[in-house]
């Protein structure tokens, strides 16, 4: 392996703010190496022994979610590094390093970088607060709807994120309210509850957990809320205006698809969701679609195959995106058919010729 300059060394900012001496020092202990296309550099879990800087290629950083979704953290090109955290804090790899080209690397072993770090004041306090900021980042990747965001959005949402406690009992949104916010579970977990139609009492109808949001339904369709939400036991919540939700987890998790593309595309491999109430569904619905209405579909995720493409629908668009939204942040491949059925132009069956009362 050839060794890096400390001339070199200046170019990259994670080192810009060390001494000349330091980076000559520093020129002595870095090598080269070369790493081909395809191979894992850096395995989650595994413990730290080295620390790297990217000189050529580009590599995917990915984690693994509580839900076992594994979600793509950052891509990092030349003049990135990683692998400090590790060496920082002495934990296991947070995440996973793979080679998406060739890439030529400069590596520093775990003593070298522990010498390193003592040797600039400067450089050192940057490495602490560069920790600091990489733990929440790690931390709140963790939570499903985020597990799949872009890291430069990531930034955007740490800094528009409210949180708030909510003690066992206490209702946090409230059916048929006004929707303002959207909700992430940071600990604890939540009732959901609905009150139907000519019925007196409000029944439960899911429990959600840490890492789990809520509240996107009546945002996306532009809707009061459907359901009452309260806290059960100590709850603590992320919290993004509608402003936020919709300029990044909307823009990040709702594609929609056109019906002509969807007609030439479909095979054993995708599945076509109506997201409606049944009775919607019996009326007329496309051809081999299954029925999962959104109020249900995170009780059906278990049994869905995350291999296989899905396109969601509803009548117009409304529902089919929510469902869409739901589905993608859960990792799913999953896009919105844009116009619902009513801009379906394949096959559709029809099962009821009466009008359907909707109950929700």
């Amino acid at each position: 392996m050839k060794r890096i300059s400390a001339e070199e060394l200046k170019h990259y900012e994670f080192f810009s703010s060390l001494s000349e001496g330091a980076l000559e020092a520093l020129s002595t202990k870095v090598k080269r190496k070369s790493v081909p296309e395809g191979t894992v550099i850096l395995r989650e879990g595994e413990q730290g022994d080295a620390f790297y800087i990217l000189c050529e290629g580009e590599v995917e950083i990915t984690k693994k979610t509580e839900f076992g979704v594994t979600a793509k953290v950052a891509s990092a090109g030349a003049g990135d590094s990683f692998g400090e955290m590790a060496l920082l804090t002495n934990l296991p790899r947070a995440c996973s390093v793979k080679a998406k080209t060739d890439v030529m690397l400069s590596v520093i072993t775990k003593d070298d970088f522990d010498e390193i770090v003592s040797l600039d004041t400067a450089f050192s306090n940057m490495l602490e607060r560069k920790a600091g900021s990489y733990a929440e980042f790690n931390r709140l990747k963790t939570l499903q709807p985020l597990a799949l965001i872009e890291p430069e959005k990531m930034l955007a949402l740490i800094e528009a994120m409210k949180t708030k406690k909510y003690g066992p009992g206490e209702t946090i949104i409230s059916q048929d309210e006004k929707s303002d916010d959207y909700y992430i579970i940071k600990s604890g977990m939540v009732s959901v509850l609905k009150k139907e139609k000519g019925k007196k009492e409000a029944e439960q109808v899911a429990v959600l957990n840490s890492g789990e949001g809520f509240g996107e339904e009546a945002i996306i369709r532009e809707m009061p809320r459907n359901a009452t939400v309260k806290a059960i036991g100590e709850t603590e919540v992320l919290m993004l205006d509608k402003n936020t939700f919709e300029k990044i987890l909307r823009k990040s998790f709702v594609e929609n698809a056109f019906p002509e593309d969807v007609l030439e595309e479909l095979n054993e491999n995708t599945v076509i969701i109506d997201a409606r109430i049944p009775p919607e569904y019996r009326e007329e619905h496309i051809k081999g679609a299954i029925n999962i209405p959104i109020e249900i579909l995170r009780q059906k995720f278990s049994e869905l195959d995350k291999s296989k493409k899905y396109y969601t629908y509803c009548t117009n668009d409304s529902r089919g995106m929510t469902a869409a939204f739901l589905m993608k942040s859960m990792g799913f491949q999953a896009d919105a058919l844009r116009g619902g059925l009513s801009g379906w132009e394949g096959e559709t069956v029809r099962a009821d010729d009466g009008i359907h009362t909707p109950t929700a």
